[in-house]
């Protein structure tokens, strides 16, 4: 996968399969918390690149109503991207991040290099949905 697909902050145009802003394989040098929340601006530390691996299905709380118990369930969501894998390039480590936080990254040029916006697929492969 290449793409995110149905992103918070989507391609502007002709999008209707919703692809994101973030493109799998960019590298982001992710910050500390304190370096956002420093009142006057803290100094980025870019020494430790992250790349984005891919992107995780989301859950939405209480989506569905179990008919047998009466109680609501928690479902998973193919089309919500809101959290990333990412690896580090510097020791291998995974973690999982919100897209959010790498979209603030990106607001803030912390990239090694420049992110460009991911490419619309040939829509003549995808089966339109029934409206």
């Amino acid at each position: 996968m290449i793409r995110q697909y149905w992103g918070q902050r989507r391609r502007a145009g002709a999008n209707p399969l919703g692809v994101g802003v973030v493109a799998t394989g960019s590298i982001y040098y992710l910050q500390d918390r304190d370096f956002f929340h420093d009142r006057f601006g803290g100094r980025a530390v870019c020494r430790n690149p992250w790349i984005i691996e891919g992107f995780l299905n989301g859950i939405c709380a209480a989506a569905r109503r179990n008919r047998d118990s009466g109680r609501w369930e928690d479902i998973t969501l193919s089309g919500r991207s809101d959290t990333a894998v990412v690896r580090s390039l510097r020791d291998g480590r995974r973690c999982t991040v919100a897209v959010r936080i790498l979209e603030l990254h990106d607001d803030h040029d912390l990239t090694m290099q420049p992110t460009i916006y991911p490419s619309v697929p040939n829509l003549a492969l995808y089966r339109r949905r029934a409206a």
